[in-house]
């Protein structure tokens, strides 16, 4: 009986010692996206939306005051909260420098453009689409990378 009995402790003790055991790279990962994300995330609302409002300018100074006053200010902003992030497993380090560099695209198109509609520049104009295009594509590719990630660690993403 005791022999059982020390056997049921043992086990009891076991799975609670187990169910203290955490994934860092879970922890980090749910961490930056639920916690640390957020405003970035949010911000990026306000891009798509300013962005969106485009369709009904008619005047070019209308696109210079949009990306001076509210484009680049908010991807600066998005830019600063990512380097106040602290990371330290690999995993999310890479995704965090994925968006980084989706951010640093954004930031660099809409410079062009900006420059292109102050030189009425047709090819700097393309140079500044590109380089947008090229931060959408880097967001697939953030966007792939983590859902990537969270199916490794065993999380689910909601968009």
């Amino acid at each position: 009986m005791k022999k059982i009995l020390s056997l049921i402790i043992t086990l009891v003790m076991g799975l609670t010692f187990l169910t203290g055991c955490s994934d860092p790279v879970y922890d980090e990962f749910e961490n930056f996206l639920n916690v640390q994300m957020v405003d970035v995330n949010a911000n990026y609302e306000k891009i798509k939306a300013e962005a969106a409002t485009w369709a009904e300018f008619e005047d070019p100074a209308l696109f210079v005051t949009s990306i001076d006053n509210t484009l680049l200010p908010v991807i600066n902003d998005s830019l600063e909260k990512l380097s106040a992030i602290n990371t330290e497993t690999e995993e999310v380090k890479d995704l965090k420098a994925k968006y980084v560099k989706v951010m640093d695209a954004y930031k660099a198109g809409f410079e062009t453009v900006r420059a292109a509609v102050e030189a009425n520049d047709v090819d700097q104009m393309n140079a500044g689409n590109e380089k947008i295009n090229e931060g959408i594509s880097l967001l697939e590719e953030y966007n792939a990378a983590l859902e990537a990630l969270a199916e490794q660690v065993g999380a689910t993403i909601e968009y």
